[in-house]
C-alpha cells in the first residue's frame, strides 16, 4: 500500500497557489481538509504519495511557497510532523 503525506501552508491562498504549481509540474496532489489535531491557520492541506516528496520540495522552493509543515498519519491515527 502506498504511503501518503500531507503538506500544510500558512494560508488557504498559499495552499491554492501550491496546488496549481504542483499540478503544472505534473505532481499528483489532492486537496483535503486539515486534520483537527494539527494546529494551523489554514483549514486545507494537500495530500500526495510518498514518492513525490522530492518533487514537492523542489516546487515549494521554486515557487517560494510559505510552508507550515509535512505530516504523516501514524498507525494509531495520530498525525506526526515529518519536517
Amino acid at each position: 500500500m502506498a504511503k501518503t503525506l500531507i503538506v500544510l501552508f500558512e494560508s488557504t491562498n498559499e495552499t491554492m497557489r501550491a496546488e496549481k504549481a504542483f499540478k503544472l509540474a505534473g505532481i499528483r496532489v489532492r486537496a483535503v481538509i486539515k486534520p483537527r489535531k494539527i494546529s494551523s491557520n489554514c483549514q486545507m492541506a494537500l495530500s500526495f504519495p510518498d514518492e513525490s516528496l522530492g518533487d514537492v520540495e523542489r516546487a515549494i522552493v521554486i515557487e517560494s511557497l510559505k510552508l507550515a509543515g509535512y505530516y504523516r498519519r501514524r498507525e494509531d491515527g495520530d498525525w506526526v510532523k515529518e519536517k
